[in-house]
C-alpha cells in the first residue's frame, strides 16, 4: 500500500425524492407479469481493486483502499451480479442512492438477469 495517495472527501449534493418511479408503469405483457414480485439483489460498485493476503491483513481502522475509478466516474448498477446499468452518486436524505445514467435496453437487461 502506498503512503502518497492523495484522499479527499467527496462532496455529494442532496436530491429530493424522485416523482420518476411513479411515472413508470409496469409491463402488461403476461408473461413479466408472472416475475414482477420475484426479489433481486441491487448493488452499487464504486470501483475494484486487488490485494495480497497480507495486504489485507495489514488493513486496520483508518486504511484506505485505492480503488479502479477516477472521481466522478459512473458507478456500476449491478442486479444479481450482473451489470445493467451506470449512475452517479448521490445522496437522498441521509442515505446513499443513485442517479442512474445509463441502462442497457430491456431485451439485454433480461438476458443479464
Amino acid at each position: 500500500m502506498a503512503d502518497d495517495i492523495d484522499v479527499a472527501p467527496v462532496e455529494l449534493r442532496e436530491l429530493g425524492k424522485s416523482h420518476d418511479a411513479e411515472k413508470t408503469r409496469a409491463p402488461q405483457d403476461a408473461n413479466l407479469k408472472m416475475i414482477l414480485d420475484i426479489p433481486v439483489d441491487i448493488r452499487v460498485e464504486l470501483g475494484h481493486t486487488v490485494l495480497t493476503i497480507g495486504e489485507i491483513l495489514r488493513l486496520g481502522q483508518g486504511s484506505i483502499i485505492a480503488l479502479d475509478r477516477l472521481t466522478g466516474s459512473p458507478a456500476d448498477l449491478v442486479v444479481n451480479g450482473k451489470r445493467v446499468g451506470q449512475g452517479d452518486v448521490v445522496v437522498v436524505d441521509e442515505n446513499f442512492g443513485i442517479r442512474i445514467t445509463k441502462l442497457l435496453k430491456p431485451e439485454e437487461r433480461l438476458e443479464a438477469l
